[in-house]
């Protein structure tokens, strides 16, 4: 029997365990003139129970769409699936690319590319990055169509609409999604109550950027939104978006002033000593380290 709670009116929590690092992730049922599930999980058999038995508990007969917040695993691994099903399936314009170049495999060369030439990581480290990537390549499928979401749009979910607003950093497209009537912010991996998310990587034009700066700016975003709750995709719910966003402004830049750049990003991520770093671990520490570095050098 899935874990699922009542948040708002109408909106129900669905927290599903996934077969990734992150243990569970947050889904949220919206019931409704337009039944919605933001996120989908991974594609695996479990996730996908879970959310049927969390439709049926609710009451719901048919789901109709899915708000993907980014193309992440455990956010978007499930949502062909549910599209064979009959719903909609929506995600940040930007983010689809991201999400097709993974699923077609063109993501793993640039994963080489930027890990040599920005990160500096020994070509021998990088195999077992890269198996990490093919297994979660494993745990999603790309639908067959979906519909692409810009920023400022709105879309009726259960009986409120949704804007969409683009809150880049974690993921070049990631979208957060904001019921203005009762001011409920479903953050996605944006703003999560006990960790700061890992920035992304990616190319804007001929240059390769950190998502950290972005990030920032969207932490300015939302707080410029005031919600009263904010719905994130891992933890509880919460009150009080404006004072996360300023505890996460103050603990990245406590990060960055600490921070003693090494003669590369590898090195810096990778200072255990002799001791051997996990792919996956070694991979969300080059991230922050990488972030980090960039946010000096705009500061400098």
């Amino acid at each position: 029997m899935p874990e699922i709670k009542e948040v708002a009116k109408n909106v129900y929590l669905l927290k599903v365990q996934v077969p990734i690092n992150v243990d569970s992730v947050n889904l949220y049922l919206i019931d409704g003139e337009v039944p919605t599930l933001i996120d989908a999980g991974t594609n695996t058999p479990n996730v996908i129970e879970a959310v049927h038995e969390g439709m049926k508990q609710v009451g719901i007969k048919r789901l109709e769409q899915v708000l993907v917040t980014h193309w992440h695993v455990d956010h978007a691994g499930a949502a062909a699936s549910f599209a064979k099903e009959g719903a909609q399936i929506f995600v940040g314009s930007r983010d689809y690319l991201e999400w097709f170049s993974f699923i077609q495999g063109h993501a793993f060369g640039k994963l080489k590319d930027w890990a040599t030439q920005e990160w500096g990581v020994p070509k021998n480290e990088i195999s077992g990055m890269i198996k990490v990537f093919e297994y979660f390549r494993m745990l999603s499928a790309l639908p067959d169509e979906v519909s692409l979401i810009e920023p400022g749009q709105s879309i009726m979910a259960g009986d409120n609409f949704l804007r969409a607003f683009l809150t880049a950093g974690h993921t070049a497209g990631h979208m957060s999604f904001y019921n203005e009537q009762d001011r409920l912010l479903f953050s996605g991996d944006m703003l999560l109550p006990d960790e700061i998310p890992y920035p992304g990587i990616w190319q804007e034009g001929n240059q390769v950027v950190s998502g950290l700066p972005s990030y920032l700016d969207s932490l300015a975003v939302i707080e410029a939104l005031q919600a009263q709750t904010y719905f994130p995709a891992h933890g509880a719910p919460q009150e009080n978006s404006v004072k996360r966003c300023q505890e996460i402004r103050e603990q990245l830049h406590h990060q960055v002033e600490k921070h003693q750049p090494a003669e590369s990003v590898y090195l810096s991520a990778s200072n255990f000593g002799n001791q051997k770093i996990h792919p996956g671990v070694l991979f969300l520490k080059l991230h922050y380290v990488y972030g980090w570095e960039q946010l000096k050098k705009r500061a400098g």
